[in-house]
């Protein structure tokens, strides 16, 4: 779904450097040792040196700049691989580990023993530890992990919601930036702008910029991304596509001298935010209300609040994704961009038009299709969170197809051979669901009955049999069937006798009325006054409900 983190590392870390840096005029970092010795990559061993040191050195301690913070870099394949750092001795020492598991606190504590070892010479304890984490094969989520007596720790599952205080980046973000300038920032993220965010706390600057790209789940940020930069390349301040840099604020003023057009810059110390668009103002409004309420109501609770709070309104802006997947036997599942644009309300389709075009959005898409398409199938909090709020507006069609298991083949393919008759009558009609919309599937329903039970075919018309007249049906004879998926047997239990057909008038008994006959009024199926719902079917279609709505669902004041 684009993400940008890599599956499957072959171990939890890649290499570990400890780098010095005398901080005199010309004199660069330095490599002290490193872990393991095997490693061979030339690129990464020169350019980590120049990422653990990204301030201006001349008066900074670590007790300005702090502590732990962490760089980014890309590898070939676009995949982020994470250097932890710890400054030390006075900002002058700096240990790093460099993974492409973001696991944050993790290695921050690994980090903090590796330091202690350092200074205390137990040089023995230093690499047995080393060696038994790189060694290690990477457990599933959740597993609990003891690999000395001061390390040991669960494994962090990227499935779950960052909570705070748990989570290091959300809880620092959330601290040092008051909500309004978080909306801005968000609404700046979701147009894809060139964002820069400055801070004299290098642990609160990534922080913080880790913590705002998160919010963006399950979309990732797609572009330019650097939560410090090092002042080899602050040149990158100028690039002309969309960015989302952290710049320590020793070097802010050389940055403020270069040609910034339409960059959007948060401080983080003043906790000001400078911006040239209205690209809050350009969301929805009931979306942003709706966010900011719920941030201001969990401002002093501790858990997943703020990152759910986000997650509503990502799901209230793209959750009605679904509808636009269009589905043809024997073709692969495609997104319609127009359907995706009208089937909302007018005050989302400015919004979704250029929602379309944003980076994150298209590798959202197209991960979705890849898992359905290969009948992989997905589940996730963004799922459900769409399924709890209904922003799908009534479409559930496709809910079944997001639970397919691996290995169970095609998706259509499965749906086609391993139905009943029944079910495959349902899906022919259910594959044009997203042209057609519900109603029109049960109007189809109702039709394909009509005309099982003696009735023309013809479109559009709904004519009794040619014996008999409509006052001679009874209610029930005349009451339309409605099927839901999974009550094919049901179905055959309430379906109503046909008709017999009446033996010929006797010729001798017929008389001509000297009234002009009316001819019969087409009867109209009546909808039926009750569902009968069957347990274990899936879940009917609800009613479309506004983003207000579906927040009184949620605290009790509507049924």
């Amino acid at each position: 779904m684009g993400s940008r983190i890599k599956e499957s590392p072959g171990s939890p870390f890649e290499v570990y450097m400890e780098v010095v840096h005398s901080g005199t005029a010309g004199s660069g970092p330095e490599v002290r040792r490193s872990f393991p010795d095997t490693y061979t990559d030339q690129e990464t061993l020169q350019t980590i040196p120049k990422f653990c040191f990204p301030f201006n050195m001349d008066s900074m301690t670590v007790g300005q700049v702090g502590q732990n913070f962490t760089f980014v870099l890309t590898d070939i394949e676009s995949k982020q691989r994470f250097g932890f750092c710890r400054l030390s001795s006075g900002a002058h020492s700096c240990h790093c580990i460099l993974s492409y598991l973001p696991w944050f606190e993790v290695f921050y504590k690994l980090l903090n023993i590796l330091a202690d070892h350092t200074t205390k010479g137990q040089d023995s304890q230093w690499r047995e530890l080393l060696e038994s984490l790189h060694t290690l094969t990477i457990p599933d989520p959740g597993v609990p992990v003891h690999l000395s007596v001061h390390l040991f720790f669960t494994v962090p599952d990227p499935r779950e919601l960052p909570s705070i205080p748990e989570n290091r980046n959300l809880t620092e973000y959330f601290v040092a930036v008051d909500v309004n300038n978080m909306l801005h920032l968000y609404a700046s993220m979701l147009y894809e702008r060139r964002i820069l965010i400055s801070c004299s706390k290098l642990s609160t600057l990534t922080a913080c910029v880790h913590g705002a790209a998160a919010m963006l789940y399950p979309m990732y940020w797609q572009h330019v991304y650097i939560p410090v930069l090092p002042q080899h390349i602050i040149d990158y301040c100028c690039a002309p596509m969309p960015y989302l840099i952290g710049v320590h604020s020793s070097l802010m003023e050389k940055v403020r001298g270069m040609a910034l057009d339409d960059v959007v810059l948060l401080n983080v110390d003043t906790n000001t935010l400078e911006t040239p668009f209205d690209d809050l103002q350009s969301l929805p409004n009931d979306v942003v209300s709706s966010l900011k309420n719920r941030l201001r109501k969990v401002s002093s609770t501790t858990g997943d609040g703020v990152a759910r709070a986000f997650l509503k309104a990502q799901a209230a802006l793209f959750g009605s994704y679904r509808n636009a997947l269009h589905i043809e036997p024997e073709e692969p599942i495609t997104f319609s961009e127009e359907t995706f644009i009208t089937h909302r309300s007018s005050t989302m389709r400015q919004f979704l038009q250029n929602a379309i075009q944003l980076q994150f959005f298209k590798q959202f898409i197209d991960g979705r299709l890849e898992l359905l398409n290969s009948g992989e199938g997905f589940s996730d909090q963004f799922e459900e969170e769409i399924n709890i709020g209904e922003y799908a507006g009534s479409d559930k069609t496709y809910q079944w197809l997001f639970t397919v298991k691996k290995g169970s083949g095609a998706i259509l393919n499965t749906v086609k051979t391993k139905a009943n008759p029944a079910m495959k009558t349902v899906y022919k009609f259910a594959k044009d669901h997203a042209k057609m919309g519900i109603k029109e599937v049960k109007s189809r329903l109702k039709q394909k009955e009509l005309t099982e039970n003696g009735y023309s075919e013809e479109p559009g018309s709904t004519h009794l049999p040619s014996t008999q007249s409509k006052d001679s049906l009874t209610w029930d004879q005349r009451r339309p069937i409605t099927v839901h998926f999974g009550q094919t047997e049901q179905f055959r239990s309430l379906r109503p006798p046909r008709p017999q057909r009446p033996p010929p008038p006797d010729p001798s008994k017929l008389h001509r009325s000297t009234r002009p006959v009316r001819p019969p009024r087409p009867l109209v199926p009546k909808r039926p006054r009750s569902n009968i719902g069957i347990e274990g079917s899936p879940e009917q279609p609800q009613p479309y409900r506004s983003l207000k709505e579906a927040e009184l669902v949620e605290e009790g004041c509507l049924p």
